[in-house]
């Protein structure tokens, strides 16, 4: 079932590009690189399968809770990701203009809790080829030219 009890679709979406996102769909276990559980999180689609919602459930000390909406544009050809902290005076996250360029589902950073005020940001969901999810979040402060790592997630698909 998907989002709210709405069957998920088995066709194609109405926009072939919807399609792109699917692959984050499931239940998910997420580790930092060294196997530390961070997060369980579930991606469910919406009824058209143009958006999917996403429910994140912090495991590791810090790592809050939080509710994303990511929905495709079929006028601007591209994705935008939104997400809200559940914790009160939580942060919220928006990353828009996303693209498959090959493997990599990438963002740019508009806005982040985490985002430093001069610092240009770039997020990412790699699909890699054994089936799991790399997420990568990247932070410049030199307008791009060099970039630091802010985190880099793993993420397995639950059994």
């Amino acid at each position: 079932m998907g989002l709210k009890g709405h069957p998920a679709q088995s066709s194609a979406p109405a926009d072939a590009a919807c399609a792109a996102a699917h692959f984050l769909l499931g239940e998910w276990e997420v580790t930092r690189g060294d196997s530390t559980p961070v997060a369980k999180t579930l991606w469910e689609l919406g009824p058209e399968g143009c958006y999917l919602v996403q429910t994140w459930t912090g495991l590791a000390e810090g790592v809050p809770d939080a509710l994303c909406l990511l929905a495709y544009s079929s006028e601007k050809k591209n994705w935008g990701l939104f997400a809200g902290e559940s914790k009160p005076g939580g942060r919220r996250s928006l990353f828009e203009d996303g693209n498959m360029v090959g493997n990599e589902f990438r963002f740019v950073t508009k806005e982040s809790g985490g985002l430093v005020k001069g610092k240009t940001g770039r997020f990412s969901y790699f699909n890699l080829p054994d089936g799991r999810i790399r997420e990568l979040s990247l932070l410049s402060s030199d307008g791009g030219k060099t970039w630091k790592t802010e985190y880099d997630l793993v993420w397995q698909r639950k059994k």
